[in-house]
């Protein structure tokens, strides 16, 4: 009589991707509106000490997004791949500035006398600074539009957002007794004025 035969039984284990991990990183208000290029150090994965990463940050990004490394997390079971490392990006302050998306907003103090007569005030954006005009007349708490002197847009690197410049007018404090004389004499020159005009 002939044999029976059978195939040996085994069971395959599965295999699983690694967790993802999470960690905080802190950038510069510059770094984050033109891009840089960071040196972390964190906890290896496998415990084994510590790890130094190379991370990109891409310019334009914004306070609370994270950046995704892949394969950095924790290692797969049975040859699965490994996790990834989630980044999120906090980033920091810079004096006169303030972040509102892709613009920014900044303040420009002024003399009263260019307040009234018209004239120029040099205003700081993020790469230089820039000489803007006065319309006479202006008014404390005017704004000032300077296009594209913003942050890049993450996802088109041709577009930019737009920084306004709200004037403060520097009121004189001490002012001798002929500059009194004088203000009075333009008080009383612009009431009459305005009676001729009316």
């Amino acid at each position: 009589f002939g044999g029976f035969g059978g195939q040996k039984g085994y069971r395959q284990q599965a295999s699983y991707r690694g967790e993802d991990l999470h960690a905080d990183i802190t950038v510069g208000f510059d770094e984050a509106a033109f891009g840089c290029d960071k040196m972390i150090h964190i906890q290896a994965a496998d415990g084994t000490g510590v790890q130094s990463l190379s991370v990109h940050i891409p310019a334009g990004i914004s306070d609370g997004k994270s950046i995704r490394l892949r394969g950095k997390g924790m290692p797969g079971v049975s040859g699965g791949k490994a996790g990834d490392l989630l980044l999120k990006v906090r980033v920091g302050k810079r004096p006169g500035f303030e972040r509102k998306d892709m613009d920014v907003y900044s303040k420009v103090t002024i003399p009263f006398t260019t307040a009234v007569l018209g004239g120029e005030a040099v205003v700081q954006t993020l790469t230089g600074r820039v000489v803007c005009k006065i319309n006479p007349g202006t008014q404390s708490g005017t704004k000032i539009r300077l296009k594209g002197k913003g942050i890049v847009s993450m996802k088109d690197a041709g577009r930019y957002g737009d920084q306004y410049v709200t004037v403060q007018i520097d009121v004189p404090k001490n002012l001798s007794n002929e500059a009194k004389r004088k203000l009075k004499e333009f008080e009383a020159a612009c009431r009459n004025g305005s009676r001729g005009a009316a």
